[in-house]
């Protein structure tokens, strides 16, 4: 097994001044409820905690009837995998990790109750494998991995970020420089980037070359990055571009 990869080391800059930020956006919405609503808004808020438990039990037993759980018997390679890149961010456990049809190319991770769990689709685990792929593959299980790792999925952290824009963005960076820290391979973490903007089964149709003058046109385009205002995640070829960048000791603005 490789060593250890402290994922800390790897958040992007500017992740603790919008971390303090959220969280005073968070606490300043919650006693300004309090002193419209007289002191409701602190029942209703227990209450909707009371409703999340139940619904996330619900949840668990839905994911487990309608997705594929890979563990020592179910795709051992992918578990053995995840779980070394697991000890090697010194995660007290594996998440448990499910494969569920879709058409959406993307993965995510969540916490259900204490339960960390990592979602992957059927397109990208069969495409990345097919073709021998597999570390880009890690890259994308490595990054929901990274995303547990650094709280990104505890139940305020998880609010603020959805909530707060401008911290999600910066998490998918963080997340990718530790997926990219753990595979140790830059093709990979650009394939992986690559399969999650044209899918598998266009994936070996696209030129390369090509594809890397536009991720940096991209991160060059003082454009690029306000268009992200109103999105969760970073354009795709900026985090391309950012994973290029920890190679030439760039950085993306």
């Amino acid at each position: 097994m490789a060593g250890k990869v402290d994922p800390k080391q790897y958040v992007a800059k500017g992740t603790g001044f919008h971390t303090m930020i959220g969280w005073i956006l968070l606490i300043l919405g919650f006693l300004v409820a309090l002193a419209i609503t007289w002191g409701i808004a602190l029942i209703a808020w227990v209450v909707l905690l009371l409703i999340q438990h139940f619904m996330t039990k619900r949840s668990v037993a839905a994911l487990r009837g309608s997705a594929l759980r890979v563990d020592h018997e179910q795709m051992p390679w992918l578990y053995q995998a995840t779980k070394e890149m697991a000890d090697r961010l010194d995660m007290d456990h594996c998440p448990d990790i499910y494969i569920s049809e879709s058409n959406v190319q993307n993965a995510a991770a969540f916490k259900q109750g204490s339960k960390k769990t990592i979602l992957l689709t059927d397109d990208i685990v069969y495409g990345m494998q097919s073709r021998g792929n597999e570390k880009a593959l890690l890259f994308i299980v490595a990054h929901e991995l990274a995303h547990h790792a650094l709280g990104h999925t505890g139940y305020f952290r998880s609010n603020i970020s959805t909530i707060y824009k401008p911290l999600s963005r910066l998490d998918e960076f963080s997340c990718d420089a530790v997926a990219d820290a753990l595979v140790e391979d830059l093709e990979a973490s650009k394939d992986a980037i690559t399969v999650l903007l044209v899918g598998p089964q266009l994936f070996d149709r696209v030129n390369k070359d090509a594809l890397e003058r536009q991720a940096r046109s991209v991160g060059t385009d003082r454009y690029a990055k306000k268009a992200e205002k109103y999105m969760t995640h970073p354009l795709l070829l900026r985090r391309y571009q950012a994973i290029v960048d920890r190679y030439t000791g760039s950085s993306l603005k």
